[in-house]
């Protein structure tokens, strides 16, 4: 089984438009079975004016293909609390990081990458 029950993911949701708004979903996995995924956290917008990430507060449950195409979908640590989440960005960058040690580049452009 390639996800499991208690796994926490970090859906991007895949820009299809230049002016497509930024959209990740972080969440808890309830079920999961055939390449469809439920799973249980918050939503996450990127502000167009501010360019903040901004949490979503009603808590949903979603049902999501990872055979749609449209989705990239990051497994977290079992030990990052995902309520301890948060996105920053500075100088064109983007990441996720819990203060604890845990830190996730989410740039899309390819800034200080290894060649």
């Amino acid at each position: 089984m390639l996800l499991k029950e208690g796994d926490k993911i970090l859906v991007a949701h895949r820009r299809l438009f230049e002016k497509d708004v930024v959209r990740f979903f972080i969440g808890q996995v309830e079920a999961y079975e055939g390449g469809l995924v439920k799973v249980t956290g918050h939503t996450y917008v990127r502000d167009a004016l501010g360019g903040e990430v901004v949490e979503k507060a009603e808590q949903r449950t979603k049902i999501l293909s990872l055979s749609s195409g449209t989705l990239i979908i990051y497994q977290l640590p079992d030990g990052v609390a995902l309520d301890a989440l948060k996105f920053a960005g500075a100088e064109g960058q983007l990441s996720l990081s819990d203060g604890k040690g845990f830190t996730m580049n989410l740039t899309e452009a390819t800034h200080r990458g290894r060649l």
